[in-house]
Formats: structure tokens, sequence, C-alpha cells
């Protein structure tokens, strides 16, 4: 008797046991043969709000609608507030060449983070959202913002369209969901068209989205609800990039009839004013110094030369190199972090 009782007290344990080592299979078998993402990923949970888990992209689609100059000013702010937080793994951003709709105002600037979980992008806006600089870069932009991950195995950050020739498409559209709408066949839509830039020689990549405050897979603010976020009845929306050795290549792969047709289709089948689409070329959110001492944050006017000639990168004007003088009596211009780390200190200019 004493037996049975006691079998009978670790029962709900074994049968816990056994469901979780269940679930483990179950999600192990749903994996993706591309990359090993778990269909149910958004059902696996981490951090202490209970975020899904593992390291997600960061997409921030930001037509300037200010001052371009304006513009960079609150955002080199920002970025040099978000290089201080934890939980940034790679950082890149682009400048669009077109859009669909056409780019309007200053310009059009991409970013995108790669964090190490959305628990730290959460800490981030807790701590940068409030502040007066996050503000003021708000009202200087239209902002689409969007959580995903990549369904591809090979898709890199760190490499992706960086070379000065290439270019990164960039889609993030919107399949009606209404009356009538057929959702499988607007996603086999789109997927052909990146099966045919695929065959045609680019690199295509396909994402899944995180969920939004509302419970919908889609961006936490919408460039065309001018930073507002997205109603729950606005369809389904699907993000992609596309990435060509250069635009020449591009503008080739497009001319041929399967991918122009593609992408004709795939146009037709979205809802064309909340849909955006971008060519872009590599940018950087970094500041300019140039070589008459000036600094200036509009990354589109730097000549960076070699070997010390030329202009030069900073992660903000006050990292831009400066005379530094160091214990042995050298001179020459560093940047404030590198002339303390040397053990040099600032002076008025070197002298000849």
């Amino acid at each position: 008797m004493r037996l049975i009782r006691s079998c009978v007290l670790f029962l709900p344990v074994v049968l816990a046991l056994v469901l979780h080592l269940l679930s483990v299979s179950a999600a192990t078998a749903q994996m993706s043969p591309r990359n090993g993402l778990a269909d149910n990923w958004r059902q696996v949970f981490e951090g202490v709000d209970g975020y899904p888990a593992g390291q997600m992209l960061e997409i921030a689609l930001r037509r300037t609608h200010s001052d371009k100059l304006e513009m960079f000013r609150w955002r080199s702010e920002f970025i040099s507030m978000l290089s201080a937080q934890p939980g940034p793994l790679v950082e890149r951003e682009w400048v669009s060449l077109s859009g669909i709709p056409e780019n309007t105002g200053a310009g059009t600037w991409t970013g995108m983070t790669w964090w190490d979980n959305q628990q730290s992008w959460q800490d981030m806006a807790n701590m940068l959202f409030p502040s007066p600089v996050t503000a003021n870069w708000l009202q200087t932009i239209h902002m689409t913002l969007i959580f995903v991950k990549p369904l591809d195995g090979d898709f890199d950050m760190r490499t992706l369209a960086q070379s000065g020739e290439e270019l990164l498409e960039l889609g993030i559209l919107v399949f009606p969901n209404g009356p009538g709408a057929d959702l499988d066949a607007a996603r086999g839509v789109a997927q052909s068209y990146l099966d045919a830039v695929e065959t045609a020689g680019a690199n295509s990549y396909h994402f899944e989205i995180y969920r939004n405050p509302m419970g919908v897979n889609g961006p936490y603010t919408a460039a065309y609800m001018q930073n507002g976020m997205p109603s729950i009845d606005e369809g389904e929306w699907f993000v992609y990039m596309v990435a060509y050795p250069s635009k020449d290549e591009r503008d080739a792969i497009h001319r041929a009839d399967p991918v122009k047709n593609a992408f004709e289709a795939m146009q037709s089948a979205t809802t064309a004013e909340k849909s955006d689409i971008q060519v872009m070329t590599r940018s950087t959110s970094k500041v300019c110094c140039q070589a008459d001492n000036m600094c200036s944050l509009d990354p589109g006017v730097c000549n960076v030369g070699m070997l010390g000639m030329g202009d030069t990168w900073a992660g903000n004007c006050g990292q831009c190199p400066r005379p530094c003088e160091t214990t042995s009596g050298l001179c020459s211009n560093l940047s404030p972090d590198t002339c303390l780390a040397v053990g040099g200190r600032q002076v008025s200019a070197c002298a000849r």
C-alpha cells in the first residue's frame, strides 16, 4: 500500500516530465529545414516579461520629413546613447536610392540592429524612449519599426550588402485580409518573386515577424500612420530582403520577364498605400570628421582617404581626432578615448 501511495504522489511529476520531453521533441520536429528556427518560436519565452526567445533583428525604416541635418543631429545623439546600452550586437544603416511609394522629403534611411534578445531592446526602450533626444528625433521622421527573425540560415548582418557597389532591397508589405482575400495566394506570389530573383543570381531572405503590443505580427509604428501603430484588422505583414551585387545587376535582373512579372504580381497582391519597398545602398549612422577639423553630421559629405589622408568616421563629434601629446613628447591627432588609453593629454595644437 505504501508503494502504491508513493507512486500516486510522484505520478504528476512523472507526467509533467513526460509532457515536457514530448513538447521538446515536437519543437525539434517543427524545425524549419532552412535554418533550424522552430515553427513555435513565439511560444518559447525568456526574460522577466516573457518575450519570445533568442536573438532578433530590429528594422527601422525612417522617412525624413524635416531638415536633413536636424534629423542627423538628433539621430547622432540617440546613437551615442544607444551605444552605451547592453544588447545591440551589430548595427548597420542604408540610405534609399528609390522607393515604392516614392520617397519624399529629405530622404529615407533604414537602420537595422541585431539584438541578443527582445528583453534587451525593451530595457533600452524603457531607458531611452522617454528622453527628449528621442522625442526630438521622432519629430523629424515617419518610421516603420518592426522586429523579425530570419528564416534563412545564411543571413548575416555583418556582411549584408556592405560593399560600396552592393544594393539591398527591403520589402515591408501588407496583404489585405478582408472579404474575398486569399492570403495563401498572396504569400505564394511573394515567394515566387523571391524564387525568381534567386534563380537570376541575387540573394533573397524571408523573415518571421514579432508581435506588436496589440498582438499583431506587425510593426510597432508605421510610417504611413506617421509613427502610429497599425490597427489589428489592416492585413497580414510580410518582410523580405534581396541583396544584389550592384545597381547594374539589379537593373538587368528586373528587366528579365520572370522577375519583372513576379515583381508586378507581388505589388498587385499588396495594400499599396501601407506597404514599403526600398532599394538602398550602404550608409552609416556615424558622423564625418573632416580633414579640416570640422565635424559634419551628414555622412554623404565624407571623403575617407587612405593612410591618414582625408576624412574619417566617429561615433559622435566629440570623438573626432584632436591633437594629443603622449608622455614621450609625441603629438598626433587621436580620438579622445585613444588619447586617454595611451596615457596622453589633449592639447590645442601639435608643435611643429
